[in-house]
């Protein structure tokens, strides 16, 4: 009888003792499916935003990769895919950028290259006034071998008549911070 409750006893410690070996296991499969996942493709990603602002997207041009080198400075070398997106109407200056980095040094590249073409956007002089604040409120985002230029959507009149200036921005910022949700939303899948 003692012999067998002392096998029963070395049993439960086993069992015991693999079960948090197991949960470590486990994690550190969760771990490694977690590094492997796929970033979202560009083109899921263009839609996500896309469809983030439904109706109020108006940035409905898409460039070439020769009129994104000429608009932004982006060289189709630092680059595997990029989309940019404009109004048709020089009135709005709503503009979506995505580039998807061939390696980090690039990706330093095309960071540079929008935030230079965002100085140049909030300084222009010659801008519509009711732009000038949007322009101040533009966002460039990085996620993965991702760089982004969200310069997007609108806010109601209202808001505009009332609102200081800074509150503008903020409020513009928002609208940013929209494309910005709907890319983490991608890429946490």
């Amino acid at each position: 009888m003692k012999r067998k409750i002392i096998a029963v006893m070395i049993a439960l410690a086993f069992v015991a003792g693999a079960v948090p070996a197991s949960i470590e296991v486990q994690k550190s499969f969760t771990a490694q499916a977690a590094k492997k996942k796929k970033a979202p493709t560009i083109k899921k990603l263009h839609n996500a935003i896309k469809d983030a602002y439904g109706e109020q997207y108006v940035a409905n041009m898409s460039l070439t990769n020769e009129e994104i080198d000429q608009r932004y400075g982006l060289s189709s070398k630092w680059y595997t895919e990029a989309v940019s997106d404009v109004p048709m109407m020089s009135a709005h200056i709503d503009t979506l950028v995505i580039a998807k980095a061939k390696n980090a040094k690039t990706k330093k590249k095309i960071k540079k290259k929008l935030q230079e073409y965002q100085q140049v956007q909030i300084n222009d002089t010659m801008q519509y006034p009711m732009n000038l604040l949007k322009a101040q409120a533009s966002r460039i985002y990085t996620k993965g071998d991702y760089v982004f230029f969200f310069m997007l959507g609108f806010i109601e009149n209202e808001l505009e008549e009332t609102a200081t200036e800074e509150e503008q921005i903020d409020a513009y910022k928002e609208q940013n911070q929209i494309a910005v949700d709907a890319v983490k939303e991608l890429f946490a899948k």
